[in-house]
């Protein structure tokens, strides 16, 4: 009488058609799956798995999401992503004034006050220097807010005197601290980053 042999770890699966993992696999191959096709993950097995936006992970695509993450106005950012890049601005935009106007010190003193300063030359060189810092703190805000399901263009109200400072305090506080809709919202995208960082 033939004897059996045990096939260990598929215990309890169908051998005969597809089971609640996908289609059975009879063997595995060496050259199916990851190696083989670019821009994706292989199941057990070596079917490929194709990741939705992944074109092959070349340099290019990741300085152009490196750059959406800082700068687009697009798509949502939790609170860790909206602490992260937010501290990062704002060290980067403290080091870069620091070091200009280092470099400037001698020129300084043929300013009266400060005032004079930012209408020169070199105060509108400084303040190109701090622009993409401002653009995107204004980009992280404006994410923060579609992550709580709110329209970034309340970040215009901030532009309003003295009620602007007001609304800059209460929503700048939510931002920080309240959490994002839970799910879905109008405001998402593929590129979202709300559900890696909070």
């Amino acid at each position: 009488m033939p004897v059996q042999r045990k096939q260990f770890g598929r215990r309890g699966l169908n051998q005969e058609g597809p089971t609640q993992w996908g289609p059975s696999q009879s063997s595995y191959s060496s050259n199916d799956g990851y190696a083989a096709t670019a821009g994706a993950y292989a199941r057990a097995g070596g079917a490929a798995v194709q990741v939705a936006g992944d074109s092959g992970g070349s340099l290019i695509d990741a300085v152009m999401q490196c750059l959406g993450l800082f700068f687009s106005f697009k798509g949502r950012t939790g609170r860790l992503g909206y602490w992260g890049i937010g501290t990062f601005n704002l060290v980067m935009m403290m080091a870069v004034l620091f070091a200009y106007l280092t470099a400037i010190q001698d020129e300084l003193q043929n300013y009266a006050n400060s005032d004079e300063l930012l209408a020169s030359g070199s105060g509108l060189t400084m303040w190109l220097l701090i622009l993409p810092f401002f653009v995107s703190n204004l980009a992280v805000q404006v994410r923060r807010f579609h992550d709580r399901d709110v329209s970034g263009y309340w970040l215009l109200v901030w532009f309003i005197p003295i009620v602007g400072s007001f609304f800059a305090l209460v929503q700048g506080f939510a931002n920080m601290f309240f959490a994002g809709t839970r799910g879905s919202n109008r405001f998402d995208t593929p590129q979202s980053q709300a559900h890696i960082f909070d």
